[in-house]
Protein backbone atom coordinates (compact mmCIF):
# COMPACT_ATOMS: atom_id res chain seq x y z
CA UNK A 1 0.00 0.00 0.00
CA UNK A 2 1.13 3.46 -0.82
CA UNK A 3 0.54 6.82 1.34
CA UNK A 4 0.73 9.95 -0.21
CA UNK A 5 -0.22 12.93 2.02
CA UNK A 6 -0.11 16.52 0.82
CA UNK A 7 -0.46 19.53 3.49
CA UNK A 8 -1.28 22.76 3.62
CA UNK A 9 0.61 25.48 6.45
CA UNK A 10 -1.99 28.32 6.20
CA UNK A 11 -0.91 32.01 7.76
CA UNK A 12 0.29 35.19 5.45
CA UNK A 13 0.73 32.14 2.57
CA UNK A 14 -0.03 28.88 1.59
CA UNK A 15 2.05 26.07 0.16
CA UNK A 16 2.16 22.31 0.04
CA UNK A 17 4.54 20.34 1.96
CA UNK A 18 5.04 16.66 1.85
CA UNK A 19 4.98 14.77 4.60
CA UNK A 20 5.92 11.39 5.38
CA UNK A 21 3.56 8.28 6.51
CA UNK A 22 4.67 8.16 10.31
CA UNK A 23 2.20 10.52 11.31
CA UNK A 24 1.63 9.90 15.23
CA UNK A 25 -2.69 9.28 14.56
CA UNK A 26 -3.48 10.64 18.28
CA UNK A 27 -2.17 14.25 16.72
CA UNK A 28 -4.35 13.90 13.81
CA UNK A 29 -8.06 15.01 13.60
CA UNK A 30 -9.67 13.83 10.91
CA UNK A 31 -12.44 16.47 9.73
CA UNK A 32 -15.79 15.62 10.87
CA UNK A 33 -19.12 17.56 10.52
CA UNK A 34 -19.94 17.28 14.22
CA UNK A 35 -16.37 18.40 15.73
CA UNK A 36 -14.92 21.54 15.25
CA UNK A 37 -10.90 22.34 16.32
CA UNK A 38 -10.68 23.51 20.03
CA UNK A 39 -7.28 26.37 21.13
CA UNK A 40 -6.72 22.86 23.11
CA UNK A 41 -6.04 21.52 19.73
CA UNK A 42 -2.98 23.74 18.01
CA UNK A 43 -0.01 22.16 20.01
CA UNK A 44 2.37 22.85 18.24
CA UNK A 45 5.30 26.00 19.14
CA UNK A 46 4.16 29.38 17.96
CA UNK A 47 7.20 30.91 15.21
CA UNK A 48 7.98 34.04 17.23
CA UNK A 49 10.48 34.88 14.74
CA UNK A 50 7.54 36.68 12.29
CA UNK A 51 5.38 39.23 14.78
CA UNK A 52 2.62 39.00 11.88
CA UNK A 53 1.84 35.41 11.86
CA UNK A 54 0.22 34.74 14.75
CA UNK A 55 -1.61 31.66 14.14
CA UNK A 56 -0.68 28.45 11.76
CA UNK A 57 -3.13 25.73 10.37
CA UNK A 58 -1.73 22.50 9.68
CA UNK A 59 -3.98 20.67 7.45
CA UNK A 60 -4.30 18.24 4.45
CA UNK A 61 -5.41 16.13 2.02
CA UNK A 62 -3.78 12.39 2.33
CA UNK A 63 -4.68 9.37 0.08
CA UNK A 64 -3.47 6.09 -0.29
CA UNK A 65 -3.53 3.82 -3.43
CA UNK A 66 -3.34 -0.07 -3.70
CA UNK A 67 -3.62 -2.20 -6.38
CA UNK A 68 -7.16 -4.84 -6.08
CA UNK A 69 -6.87 -7.13 -8.18
CA UNK A 70 -6.09 -5.30 -11.79
CA UNK A 71 -7.95 -1.78 -10.14
CA UNK A 72 -6.41 0.85 -8.58
CA UNK A 73 -8.41 1.59 -4.95
CA UNK A 74 -8.16 4.67 -3.34
CA UNK A 75 -9.05 6.44 -0.18
CA UNK A 76 -8.89 9.88 0.62
CA UNK A 77 -9.60 11.89 3.84
CA UNK A 78 -8.46 15.35 5.26
CA UNK A 79 -6.80 16.08 8.55
CA UNK A 80 -5.73 18.69 10.85
CA UNK A 81 -2.04 18.18 12.61
CA UNK A 82 -2.33 19.42 16.21
CA UNK A 83 1.36 19.20 16.83
CA UNK A 84 2.40 21.47 13.86
CA UNK A 85 -0.51 23.74 14.30
CA UNK A 86 -0.21 26.52 16.54
CA UNK A 87 -1.46 30.04 17.95
CA UNK A 88 -0.56 32.61 19.83
CA UNK A 89 -1.51 34.38 22.34
CA UNK A 90 -3.06 37.32 21.24
CA UNK A 91 -5.21 34.98 18.19
CA UNK A 92 -6.38 32.75 21.16
CA UNK A 93 -9.91 34.18 20.28
CA UNK A 94 -13.25 32.97 18.70
CA UNK A 95 -12.90 34.87 16.19
CA UNK A 96 -9.55 33.60 15.31
CA UNK A 97 -10.38 30.37 16.16
CA UNK A 98 -13.31 30.71 13.54
CA UNK A 99 -11.05 31.94 10.77
CA UNK A 100 -8.68 28.49 11.32
CA UNK A 101 -11.19 26.47 11.30
CA UNK A 102 -12.72 27.70 7.86
CA UNK A 103 -8.94 26.59 6.87
CA UNK A 104 -9.82 23.17 7.82
CA UNK A 105 -12.99 23.27 6.13
CA UNK A 106 -12.01 24.40 2.88
CA UNK A 107 -9.31 21.18 3.16
CA UNK A 108 -12.67 18.89 3.70
CA UNK A 109 -14.41 20.70 0.66
CA UNK A 110 -11.22 20.03 -1.54
CA UNK A 111 -10.94 16.54 -0.43
CA UNK A 112 -14.56 16.10 -1.50
CA UNK A 113 -13.86 17.31 -4.54
CA UNK A 114 -11.15 15.74 -5.11
CA UNK A 115 -13.41 12.11 -4.61
CA UNK A 116 -15.55 13.52 -6.98
CA UNK A 117 -13.43 14.49 -9.92
CA UNK A 118 -11.87 10.84 -9.07
CA UNK A 119 -15.21 8.76 -9.58
CA UNK A 120 -15.68 9.76 -12.67
CA UNK A 121 -12.48 8.02 -13.81
CA UNK A 122 -11.75 4.24 -13.08
CA UNK A 123 -7.83 3.70 -12.56
CA UNK A 124 -6.14 0.37 -12.99
CA UNK A 125 -2.97 -1.05 -11.39
CA UNK A 126 0.14 0.86 -13.21
CA UNK A 127 -1.70 4.31 -13.82
CA UNK A 128 -0.73 5.91 -10.42
CA UNK A 129 0.71 8.81 -12.54
CA UNK A 130 -2.60 9.48 -13.97
CA UNK A 131 -4.26 9.14 -10.51
CA UNK A 132 -1.32 11.23 -9.28
CA UNK A 133 -1.87 13.85 -11.94
CA UNK A 134 -5.56 14.29 -11.24
CA UNK A 135 -4.71 15.05 -7.66
CA UNK A 136 -2.29 17.24 -8.36
CA UNK A 137 -4.44 19.61 -10.44
CA UNK A 138 -7.00 19.72 -7.89
CA UNK A 139 -4.68 19.91 -5.12
CA UNK A 140 -3.31 23.37 -6.49
CA UNK A 141 -6.88 25.09 -7.10
CA UNK A 142 -7.30 23.89 -3.08
CA UNK A 143 -4.11 25.88 -2.44
CA UNK A 144 -5.31 28.33 -4.58
CA UNK A 145 -8.65 28.82 -2.61
CA UNK A 146 -6.59 28.48 0.66
CA UNK A 147 -4.50 31.90 -0.22
CA UNK A 148 -7.41 33.51 -1.62
CA UNK A 149 -9.76 32.87 1.53
CA UNK A 150 -6.48 34.96 3.33
CA UNK A 151 -6.02 37.65 1.21
CA UNK A 152 -9.88 38.25 0.50
CA UNK A 153 -10.45 38.14 4.30
CA UNK A 154 -7.11 40.17 5.05
CA UNK A 155 -6.10 37.17 7.13
CA UNK A 156 -9.44 37.40 9.28
CA UNK A 157 -9.25 40.92 9.66
CA UNK A 158 -12.09 42.20 7.28
CA UNK A 159 -15.48 40.82 9.26
CA UNK A 160 -17.75 41.18 6.54
CA UNK A 161 -15.44 39.01 4.17
CA UNK A 162 -14.60 36.76 6.61
CA UNK A 163 -18.58 36.17 6.88
CA UNK A 164 -19.43 35.84 3.57
CA UNK A 165 -16.11 33.60 3.40
CA UNK A 166 -17.79 31.45 5.72
CA UNK A 167 -21.42 31.24 4.66
CA UNK A 168 -20.15 30.24 1.13
CA UNK A 169 -18.01 27.11 2.50
CA UNK A 170 -20.72 25.96 5.08
CA UNK A 171 -23.25 26.23 2.23
CA UNK A 172 -20.90 24.29 0.17
CA UNK A 173 -20.34 22.01 2.69
CA UNK A 174 -23.92 21.26 3.54
CA UNK A 175 -25.35 21.30 0.41
CA UNK A 176 -22.26 18.84 -1.19
CA UNK A 177 -23.87 15.76 -2.29
CA UNK A 178 -20.64 13.87 -2.21
CA UNK A 179 -21.88 10.40 -0.12
CA UNK A 180 -19.02 10.90 2.41
CA UNK A 181 -17.86 9.25 5.61
CA UNK A 182 -17.70 11.79 8.17
CA UNK A 183 -15.38 9.69 10.37
CA UNK A 184 -13.00 9.38 7.45
CA UNK A 185 -10.63 6.94 8.49
CA UNK A 186 -11.23 4.15 6.75
CA UNK A 187 -9.29 0.61 6.39
CA UNK A 188 -6.73 2.45 4.50
CA UNK A 189 -6.28 5.34 7.36
CA UNK A 190 -6.90 1.91 9.77
CA UNK A 191 -3.94 -0.02 8.37
CA UNK A 192 -6.37 -2.50 7.83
Amino acid sequence: MKARFFSIVVALFSMVLFSNSSQRPNEIIYWTANEKLDLEDFKGQPDFTDPYIIAMTYSGVMFYTECDGYELKYDIVSYFDKDESWVKLEARTPHHLQHEQLHFDITELYARKLKDRLSDETFYCGEEERFNRLVDELLADWQTEQHSYDLETHYSNKHDEQHAWEAKITTALTTDTHEHNDHAHSEFVNGE
